[in-house]
């Protein structure tokens, strides 16, 4: 079984709401797996501009690591997943439509009208909680 580390953005905008992004119907971070030989941050700066249009990204602190295993490509893959909190003042989202078909800046009390992946929502939850 192979492992991959993914970097995530809970990416807090000029409204102070998070921004998350659909995919195949559940709500997530933008984000992604790391290239060879990339770094943490300069791999979620990637990921959130092809998945986003954002250039002005501020990556903060690693604030939540979670796991869990997954089948794509039917393979079992681990997939180890740190959260970092970031910052933008960007409200226009450029999405990668092959990847997420929507997007949506949420508060903590919007949380319960979104289909959320656990992990993020602990993110989010951690980030805003401030």
């Amino acid at each position: 079984m192979d492992s991959q580390v993914t970097v995530k953005a809970v990416i807090v905008g000029p409204d102070n709401k998070v921004l998350i992004m659909s995919e195949k119907g559940r709500w997530q971070a933008p984000g992604g797996r790391l290239e060879p030989g990339e770094q943490l941050k300069e791999g979620l700066n990637r990921e959130v501009y092809e998945e986003t249009g954002i250039t002005d990204l501020d990556i903060g602190d690693a604030v939540h690591v979670d796991e869990w295993f997954a089948t794509p490509e039917n393979e079992r893959v681990h997939i180890i997943a740190i959260f970092y909190e970031c910052h933008t003042t960007t409200r226009d989202i450029k999405l990668e439509p092959i990847e997420h078909e929507d997007f949506a800046w949420v508060s903590l009390d919007d949380l319960t009208n979104y289909i959320i992946e656990p992990e993020m929502k602990t993110a989010i939850e951690i980030v805003l909680g401030k």
